[in-house]
Formats: C-alpha cells, structure tokens, sequence
C-alpha cells in the first residue's frame, strides 16, 4: 500500500510538471517576441532619428545656400536701383557748360599734397575707387581769372569716361575722383604740381596753373 501511494503521488507530480510545461515555453516564447519588439522598436527610433537629423542638416543648409543668394541678390538691385535713383535725380544736361565758377560757400577739404576738394552734392551707390570705370560730367576754369578753359558740356554733353588708376588724366583727377558716387558732384582745386605743371598746355591752360573743376558724376562701374 504505501509503495502504491509514492507511486501514485510521482504520477501526480510528473503529470503536474508535463501540464506546467507548455506554458512555461508559451511564456518563454512570448518574452522573446517581447523582447524582439523592443530591439525592432529601438532600432526604428535610432533610424528616425537619424533620417530626422539628416533631413535637418539638409534643411540648414539649403536655407543658408538660400539666405546667401538672397543677400547678393538684394545688394546687386540695391546698387542698381541707386545707381538708376542717382541718375534720375541728375538735372537736364546743360548745353554749355558755365563760364565762370558757381559760388561755393562750403569751406574745401585741404589734402597733404595741395589737392583741396568740395563736395556740393552727395551721390548714392556704390564709390569710386582706383580700377573703377567712372562716367563724369565737368566743367573746367583757371583759377587766376576765373575763365572757362573746357567743358563736357561743351562737346555735346557726352560724359567722359576715364578708368581710376590708369593714368589717363591729371593726377588731380585721379585722386580727386576717388570716393564719388553716381549724382555727386565734387569741386577740385587743383594746383599746377597735380595738374600740368610748369609746361601748362598752351594755348588754354599756362604754365604753374591752379585749376578749378566741378566734376559729376553719371555713373560708377
């Protein structure tokens, strides 16, 4: 009898145990399933957040490249409307240029070299400087007597192109002419070591000549 009953109780046990295993395995199955889930669901974000990253960087980028040509592109009109503001605000061409010197009442700028200017009218736009293509206007007078000695206007009113830097005019006008914007005008008082010197240029302008020139400016390139 009590053979029978150990044996009957180590069936009970196994038959327990055979019971209690499928849902162990159904239990181990689903904590690895879990457990892939998590691993898929942390590679998805690490994926998205990259992919975000990029698509962010991208967008940075492009939006600089944007602001950039924006930025040049607003400068260039800008320079453009002033320069066309510049040339509308410039009065009707003369058809001489005046005899003797406007008054000036404005005291001038005295340079090291002697050079002495007056600017009687600003300009807009972008300014001269040594290698610009500059299109002026001007009238010339001797300062000794006031006498009119040349003028652009004079020669039909077509402006004179002259290139900074190349020596193509009298030093006066070289140095002279630096800093001016399109619709300036600038009073040079020339004296004769910047302009032409003892030898003068017979028979208008003689020797040691101090010469006076309101000069304005059409355009600047």
């Amino acid at each position: 009898m009590t053979q029978t009953a150990k044996g009957q109780n180590k069936d009970q046990k196994d038959a327990v145990q055979r019971r209690n295993r499928p849902g162990q395995r159904q239990q181990e199955r689903l904590m690895r399933q879990a457990r892939r889930q998590k691993r898929q669901r942390i590679i998805i974000s690490i994926v998205t957040i990259v992919l975000l990253a990029g698509a962010i960087g991208f967008g940075i980028w492009q939006y600089q490249l944007y602001a950039t040509a924006q930025a040049t592109t607003t400068t260039r009109l800008n320079n453009q409307h002033a320069t066309a503001t510049a040339r509308a605000a410039i009065t009707p061409t003369p058809s001489a240029g005046p005899a003797t010197p406007p008054p000036v009442t404005a005291a001038p700028v005295k340079l090291p070299d002697g050079l002495q200017y007056i600017d009687i009218k600003q300009g807009t736009g972008p300014a001269a400087q040594t290698g610009s293509n500059v299109s002026v206007q001007y009238t010339g007078w001797l300062q000794s007597n006031g006498k009119k000695f040349d003028s652009s206007y004079d020669h039909g009113g077509q402006p004179f192109q002259v290139t900074i830097g190349q020596q193509q005019v009298i030093p006066g006008w070289e140095e002279g002419l630096v800093g001016m914007k399109a619709g300036g005008t600038r009073r040079l008082i020339i004296p004769a070591a910047l302009g032409y010197g003892a030898q003068g240029q017979p028979p208008t302008i003689p020797a040691n000549a101090t010469l006076i020139f309101d000069i304005t400016v059409v355009s600047v390139q």
